[in-house]
């Protein structure tokens, strides 16, 4: 009994048609991401609709509960990205010293 084994085809680094990731591919994945996001962020609102109190330094008022979290959201979002921003301009200023004092 002799055993031969599976035959394979041949390996390529060449993508199979319809297996290439492009732009337009990238950009309906995108559009689904966010449709959803957008059904969940919905849901979320009618969900959420009780008044709270909202208090922020010296402003006062009355806000739906999702909406004062979504505020809430987006600050935070704001906040993080001017951190990372920050940090992303230091690490190039760094990078262009070092290739400066080199070449």
């Amino acid at each position: 009994m002799s055993e031969t084994p599976p035959t394979s085809a041949p390996a390529s680094d060449e993508p199979l048609p319809g297996e290439r990731q492009t732009r337009l591919s990238g950009a309906w994945t995108a559009i689904v991401i966010g449709l959803v996001a957008l059904v969940v962020i919905l849901v979320f609102i009618l969900q959420n609709q009780q008044t709270v109190e909202v208090t922020f330094l010296f402003f006062k008022g009355h806000l739906p509960l999702a909406v004062a979290l979504l505020f809430a959201l987006i600050l935070g979002a704001v906040i993080v990205v001017a951190f990372g921003a920050a940090r992303i301009l230091q690490l190039r200023m760094v990078a262009g010293r070092a290739r400066h004092k080199a070449g």
